[in-house]
């Protein structure tokens, strides 16, 4: 007989299996395979989960665990085990709500479908605006579309539900909400704002790209994301002259860097070249080259060791006030000089003024076989680009359970 796994074990393995598999979504050296054994193992700790059900939700409710991302999935994953609960781990309030929220629709993305339709009902009917916000974004995450129902979440008096709407209506590809969207550009949240505008864009809109534009140029909240979607919807020249403009921005170099693998334009490659002669933005750039070239450096024994001298992220001095995660962590370090003799024997395959992605023009690119093959990052920027190209379809989740996007993959090929 096996012996009993304690109930604090089976908690803190599934809330560190979670967290890792998060992190890993959105990571830069996972593949969809590596999310499909991730998976495996977060599933088997879920079964766990149900067996011992009463036992864990005695220790959910333990101050030590409270307001943690992880414990809002655990406690949301053993009250959907469990038939007509209460939902357990929503936040009450605005503050740490959006990681919050995210720990709950991913327990809701995890659940069974019946019992997770059933729990977003409930949650779309509540007072609570951060209980509604939370039942559109799982809808918008799991790719179902309510019908009606977003339309009247558009004009809901919540702005955390407005905003959560619009990302909802651009992930499901609804068109016919365009209108409501182009109107949400004045609202007077930053987060309405610029999710109205994304998903807009992301639809196929120009005049939303004007706003991305000011919110990329401003360098303020979602900057990112706005300039991501910005510099995909624009032409070549175009967009090759923002860049120009972006670098006489100050403090703006990573984001310069990031900026020339969305574009593709291989006239940038060697000042990426030269980018990697810097410790401080060298994995970047590597990455930007790979975005463009499709070269997996340590696959083609293109890297080399960090400096000697390199610590990553917060250490062990507590006179050090940098406190911050190293942004590259898990990024190879790519060797300048091994990259610079394979440019020059491979510069002629690639065109100054085209697109590409992964070493293919972006018109001629394979966007399924990157989906199913990419790094995931790599793997969100061609979600993203397919979503462009699909502005009626609801958009692919590349955070999705492994084993559903390959599923997904195989329909999209026909093959299923």
């Amino acid at each position: 007989m096996q012996p009993a796994i304690p109930t604090d074990q089976i908690i803190e393995d599934l809330g560190f299996l979670w967290l890792s598999r998060e992190a890993l979504s959105v990571g830069p050296n996972g593949r969809l395979i590596n999310l499909v054994r991730q998976d495996e193992r977060l599933q088997a700790f879920l079964q766990l989960l149900r067996v011992h059900r009463r036992n864990c939700l005695t220790e959910i409710g333990s101050d030590g665990l409270a307001g943690v991302p992880a414990a809002d999935f655990l406690a949301t994953s053993l009250s959907l085990i469990g038939d007509d609960e209460p939902l357990l781990g929503v936040p009450r309030s605005d503050a740490d709500s959006e990681p919050r929220a995210g720990a709950v629709i991913s327990a809701l993305c995890w659940a069974p479908s019946g019992r997770a339709s059933e729990a977003i009902q409930a949650l779309s009917q509540a007072p609570a605006p951060q209980a509604r916000a939370i039942a559109i974004g799982a809808l918008g995450a799991r790719r179902t579309d309510p019908g009606a129902v977003l339309a009247s979440a558009l004009t809901d008096p919540s702005s955390l539900v407005r905003s959560r709407a619009a990302r909802t209506t651009g992930q499901l590809g609804r068109r016919d909400l365009v209108p409501q969207l182009l109107a949400a550009r004045d609202d007077p949240d930053p987060e309405c704002r610029f999710w109205a505008a994304w998903a807009a864009a992301r639809m196929g809109a120009d005049a939303p790209l004007e706003t991305l534009a000011e919110i990329a140029w401003n360098n303020t909240a979602r900057a990112g994301r706005a300039l991501d979607l910005l510099l995909r919807r624009l032409d070549a020249p175009r967009a090759n002259a923002w860049l120009r403009d972006l670098a006489a921005q100050p403090n703006r170099q990573r984001d310069l860097i990031r900026a020339t693998g969305i574009v593709g334009d291989p006239l940038y490659i060697p000042w990426l070249l030269d980018q990697m002669t810097e410790p401080s933005t060298t994995r970047l750039a590597g990455e930007a080259f790979s975005m463009i070239t499709g070269l997996d450096l340590a696959y083609r024994d293109l890297d080399c060791k960090p400096p000697a001298d390199f610590q990553s992220g917060p250490n062990d001095d507590p006179e050090d006030e940098n406190v911050a995660l190293d942004e590259d962590e898990n990024l190879p370090w790519p060797d300048p000089a091994k990259i610079g003799h394979w440019w020059v024997a491979n510069r002629a395959r690639f065109s100054a003024g085209t697109a590409y992605f992964l070493g293919a023009p972006k018109q001629a690119a394979d966007w399924l076989e990157a989906l199913s093959d990419a790094f995931q990052r790599q793997r969100h920027a061609a979600a993203l680009e397919l979503a462009i190209r699909q502005p009626d379809k609801a958009m692919f989740e590349v955070r999705a359970r492994g084993r559903l996007q390959r599923q997904m993959i195989a329909r999209a090929r026909g093959l299923a």
